[in-house]
């Protein structure tokens, strides 16, 4: 851009600004500061709105002891399968799709984000990542396998029971026993009563 140029866009903001300010002197002070108030007033409305609404939650977290059954339960969820043969995951499974209990339903049926968190010990930080969106959370016991790994499973419910997170939205937590249809299997009572007696 050369100077001539450079001084014409500044002889035009000039121009404009002296044409604004003339404006602005034209208004009665009253009529300009009731519109001043009005925009204040509109602006502060909407960010105290957009503060204080939240947008419900869809995601649903998953979580408990390695070889739980989380990544059976996210399949049978998403499409009624159990994929046998599954392995402990070393990542978080997280997809969002309408439960395959609801696909026959008629009418508007909502997608639910489900989240697979990692039971291992080491991979248990990655469950920080997804609870403070969390609208609930399923944490699964393995009902046959559960008097051997009963303290690890209390240890691990009660770390998240304590997350600020869940405290502070009070996130609900569904206590899901695993493997109840096996033979060997200990009851949801039993299983309940032991975890409370482990957490106390």
């Amino acid at each position: 851009m050369d100077e001539k140029n450079l001084e014409n866009l500044k002889f035009q903001l000039q121009q404009l600004h002296n044409e604004a300010h003339e404006f602005v002197q034209s208004i009665p002070p009253m009529q300009l500061y009731g519109a001043i108030g009005v925009v204040i007033f509109t602006i502060s409305f909407f960010l105290i709105i957009r503060l204080f609404k939240r947008r419900a939650s869809n995601t649903i977290v998953l979580t408990g002891l390695s070889g739980s059954g989380k990544r059976v339960l996210f399949y049978q969820l998403r499409d009624g399968s159990s994929h046998l043969g599954t392995v402990t995951s070393m990542e978080p499974n997280e997809e969002t799709f309408v439960l395959h209990s609801e696909t026959t339903k008629k009418g508007k049926v909502k997608p639910v984000h489900i989240v697979d968190v990692p039971g291992h010990s080491r991979l248990r930080p990655k469950l920080d990542e997804f609870l403070p969106h969390a609208a609930g959370i399923v944490f699964v016991v393995d009902a046959v396998e559960f008097l051997p790994n009963v303290r690890a499973a209390s240890e691990y419910l009660y770390d998240i029971l304590t997350k600020a997170s869940v405290v502070k939205r009070k996130i609900p937590l569904l206590l899901l026993c695993n493997k109840v249809d096996k033979v060997t299997a200990h009851t949801k009572d039993f299983i309940r009563k032991q975890l409370e007696k482990e957490i106390d």
